[in-house]
């Protein structure tokens, strides 16, 4: 079981410029990756969402990428284009306003036609690899080491959850015994001791307030949750689906029940249940 809360930093050098990259991870119902650092560059960044799409499942990632070229002396290039329009323009300008000496390339070059070159985008790919990877490698540590918290907190709440279906077992031949009781005390108020009529009214307050159903469907659900934490891999969506359902069997059981001790019971199913689907909102 892995957490969707992570975070990784990894560092590569390369030839004359050094890649940082950073990424961090938070809930999320489905896969999200952004990227920043690398504008400009969109094969760079298909490379890094390849890469975190290819470990992950789930989560909100942010992939900030830093290229570093400080401290490095990087070769200058002339712009050749940019220098051809602007002396041009420089030119146009020089006989518009009649002046008497041309331009000279000195002021063309203060113009900023001369430009520090940057690595091209395949030769930082390899160096940005390497960093990712370290920053991905961390990411999957830290999500396991959270993934373990996860494992133990849904673990207790599992045993918890099947304490309480057994009690709410318990409560049901109870509460008919309850509800008999009371109706006998009252028809007695009436003088009406007819047991036919009891048996009856009973067996239609029994057939009424029947729950055998949704405690048979708790029980499945906690057998499948059970099975979900003693297995590998992505498990959140599916560990939500069945808080979801738990609560949908436990509102049931809390409209059927007639006495107090159910009642609390399944109050106490639908907390069990959001605690499951807390959990489950942060597990991959």
């Amino acid at each position: 079981m892995r957490s969707m809360t992570g975070f990784g930093r990894g560092r590569a050098e390369g030839d004359g410029f050094s890649v940082q990259v950073d990424v961090r991870s938070l809930n999320h119902r489905f896969l999200e990756v952004r990227v920043r650092g690398l504008t400009d560059m969109p094969g760079l960044v298909l490379l890094c969402e390849d890469a975190v799409k290819g470990r992950f499942s789930r989560g909100s990632f942010d992939v900030n990428v830093l290229l570093d070229f400080g401290g490095f002396r990087r070769p200058k290039a002339i712009h050749r284009e940019a220098a051809v329009r602007l002396w041009e323009q420089l030119q146009e300008l020089a006989a518009a306003l009649g002046a008497k000496e041309a331009p000279s390339l000195e002021a063309l070059l203060s113009l900023g036609v001369v430009q520090e070159e940057s690595p091209e985008e395949e030769a930082i790919r390899p160096v940005l690899e390497r960093a990712l990877e370290q920053a991905l490698a961390e990411v999957e540590a830290f999500r396991a080491r959270e993934g373990e918290k996860l494992f133990e907190a849904l673990r207790r709440e599992t045993g918890i959850l099947r304490e309480l279906i057994s009690r709410a077992k318990d409560e049901v031949p109870r509460a008919k015994e309850a509800f008999a009781e009371r109706l006998m005390k009252r028809l007695g108020e009436l003088s009406v001791l007819d047991e036919a009529r009891i048996a009856l009214e009973v067996g239609i307050w029994a057939e009424r307030t029947d729950v055998q159903e949704e405690l048979d469907r708790l029980e499945a659900h906690l057998h499948r949750l059970e099975g979900l934490l003693g297995a590998e891999g992505p498990m959140g969506r599916e560990l939500e689906f069945l808080a979801q359902e738990i609560t949908r069997e436990a509102n049931t059981l809390a409209a059927k029940s007639r006495g107090v001790p159910l009642g609390e019971v399944a109050l106490e199913l639908k907390l069990c249940a959001e605690r499951i689907r807390e959990q489950a909102r942060n597990v991959e």
